[in-house]
């Protein structure tokens, strides 16, 4: 007997000697095998009478066999995993939590699988896979459908994850969720310490727990036989993975849900382009409570836009307007939102030649803190104090340009003469509700502000929102959308949002200004089809990282694309981007679309196979990518 053994590395199956005394049911059990001089745990993802590499060497032999810990569900979900993800399988099963199984099952000889709850299926409530999308009114529509749909199925469900995109939320859920399943609920995300995390795991493999909520990584848990998956905010960014497997949560639920033949139930306030489109091509089924009438647009927050370009607003930031109701909320003891993506004072320009002090590495703006009066990039972390002239006229007549939350609070508190607060990414709910407490004037970023609670504020407004449509991005209108529509759910009923802009009659602020969801997915989806992006195709990116020039390597990655096959096939690049990583100081990038994935995906492959040929290069494929 021969054994395809994967293990937690960088690594694709390899094949082994299966012991003589060896169990029949050898798939999906941990053994032990040699590796790199040293025995290593891996996982056996098939089992055979013979190996086409018999007769060509000595084949190495497994040394120990344990549980079980992979039924043939979780085994296809790895695999499918793999191979969408342009990841070697070894990666695959280290996302899945593999060697905290092993420090469960092997050294403390807990059984796995076996033990699991709900290995029968129940008829009235899951006998075949099905996606729902629920287009919710508001993030508390979306909770109470889900409550209403687990308060009635309860009884049969026999295994559930439901995912929330950012750490901060899961407190939404948990006790709703507490109620309905007691103690089958666990917790996991990426703050759990080392030990907390092991316990949950094992609670999930001993089948203690059958009831997962949790972040991105929640959907990869080591459960079988699950019958309901939700995921909330099914929009998110956060749901797709920028290290390691770089999967996106959402997808792999709806994939996970079709293996499992379980019922998948997405949910966003403003849903993805993709999860529209797959409603309309039948792929999705659209869902709503029945008893509940969709929520009017009266009964939501105003949105107002704001014009920038209105005369007698001198050098200030803020708008007349803005201040004015600033004022007003204030006299009330209201509460305020400033919203502003970016961090610092401003940026420094001359205003002679007009240059934009900028990173040499990174060929990105600096940001000036006048604080400390330096300027820093923020992509790889340089600083230095300012300079006295212009890099490139050598001009002194050096200003600062545009603003930041250093400018913004600046600005308040000096017009309004009232106390402000300052929410950093390192702020938990529970800090920023103490602080808020003490003041009603708050300021930061749209990532501390989905930190924060529902109904929160009186009024919000955000600065920069002419950055958010006109980012060098085909999902721009969408994230513009998506990211002012979160931002309706921390104001009350009856608040208001400033859209401070330069561009008022922008089409994309028209759908927003009178929640014009129908219109915008109408408009958003031509635009794709006449320019062929996503959800009309697919999207396939490479970034090549050296340490040395890349110009050098440049020849060699055109000859490599030029042999492949192009048919039913675009492929862009290779072109110098900023690199992200810090141990690597070049970057080039290739861009690959087709609308058809068996083509994209198998000239990826050839793709991907060749590059890592390259000497000293360090490949990263990424599928489906939500940055570009």
């Amino acid at each position: 007997m021969y054994a395809d053994v994967v293990f937690p590395f960088k690594l694709s199956p390899l094949t082994y000697k299966v012991p003589e005394d060896a169990p029949d049911n050898l798939k999906g059990r941990i053994v032990k095998a040699p590796l790199m001089g040293k025995g290593h745990y891996g996982l056996i993802v098939s089992a055979r009478n013979e190996s086409l590499l018999e007769k060509k060497k000595n084949i190495k032999m497994i040394q120990e066999i344990h549980h079980h810990f992979a039924s043939e569900s979780t085994l296809s979900f790895m695999k499918w995993l793999s191979d969408y993800y342009l990841s070697p399988m070894g990666i695959a099963l280290k996302s899945i939590f593999f060697e905290e199984a092993v420090n469960i099952c092997v050294k403390h000889d807990v059984s796995c699988i076996e033990s699991q709850r709900g290995t029968k299926k129940v008829a009235n409530f899951q006998h075949s896979y099905k996606s729902f999308l629920y287009h919710a009114p508001s993030i508390s529509h979306e909770y109470y459908l889900l409550d209403e749909v687990l308060n009635r199925t309860y009884p049969d469900i026999h295994g559930a994850v439901i995912l929330v995109p950012e750490v901060s939320q899961i407190e939404n859920l948990h006790d709703m969720l507490k109620n309905i399943f007691g103690e089958r609920l666990c917790v996991i995300h990426s703050k759990l310490t080392k030990n907390k995390r092991l316990e949950t795991i094992k609670q999930i493999i001993t089948g203690q727990s059958d009831i997962i909520l949790g972040t991105r990584s929640a959907i990869l848990v080591p459960i079988s036989n699950i019958s309901f998956i939700a995921v909330t905010s099914e929009h998110s960014t956060s749901y797709k993975g920028e290290e390691g497997l770089r999967y996106n949560a959402r997808d792999a639920a709806v994939m996970r849900g079709f293996i499992e033949k379980s019922h998948v139930f997405l949910s966003s306030v403003c849903p993805s382009v993709e999860s529209i489109y797959n409603v309309k091509t039948g792929k999705y089924s659209p869902t709503a409570p029945s008893h509940i009438a969709p929520q009017k647009v009266e009964n939501r927050p105003k949105i107002k836009i704001i014009d920038s370009r209105l005369k007698g607003q001198k050098t200030m930031t803020i708008s007349r307007d803005v201040i004015k109701q600033a004022r007003d909320i204030a006299s009330k003891g209201g509460r305020f939102l400033f919203i502003i993506n970016t961090r610092g004072y401003s940026l420094i320009r001359c205003e002679d030649c007009g240059h934009i002090a900028q990173c040499n590495k990174c060929n990105i703006p600096l940001v000036f803190y006048k604080n400390r009066n330096i300027v820093k990039c923020h992509y790889c972390g340089f600083e230095q104090t300012i300079h006295e002239s212009c890099e490139e006229c050598k001009g002194f007549n050096i200003k600062p340009f545009g603003a930041g939350i250093e400018k913004i609070k600046e600005e308040i508190e000096d017009v309004l003469k009232i106390k402000t607060i300052t929410l950093g990414k390192d702020y938990m709910p529970w800090v920023i509700d103490k602080d808020i407490d003490a003041a009603s004037f708050a300021i930061g970023t749209s990532y501390t502000a989905k930190k924060l609670r529902d109904e929160k504020f009186d009024a919000i407004a955000l600065f920069n929102t002419d950055w958010l449509f006109t980012r060098p991005d085909f999902r721009a209108y969408e994230r513009t959308f998506q990211e002012i529509t979160m931002l309706t759910n921390i104001l009350k009923p009856d608040g208001s949002l400033y859209l401070q802009t330069w561009y008022p009659k922008k089409r994309i602020l028209r759908f927003i200004k009178n929640y014009d969801f129908k219109t915008f997915y109408e408009y958003e989806l031509l635009q794709r089809k006449i320019l062929d992006y996503p959800p009309f195709s697919r999207i396939i990116l490479f970034n090549i990282f050296m340490k040395k020039n890349a110009e050098r390597s440049l020849h060699d990655i055109d000859e490599i694309i030029n042999n492949i096959d192009k048919q039913g096939l675009e492929i862009l690049g290779p072109v110098d981007i900023a690199s992200p990583l810090k141990s690597y100081k070049y970057c080039l990038q290739i861009f690959m679309k087709s609308k058809d994935r068996k083509i994209l995906h198998s000239q990826a492959e050839r793709l991907l196979i060749e590059l890592k040929k390259i000497k000293g290069a360090k490949i990263n494929a990424d599928v489906d990518p939500l940055k570009i």
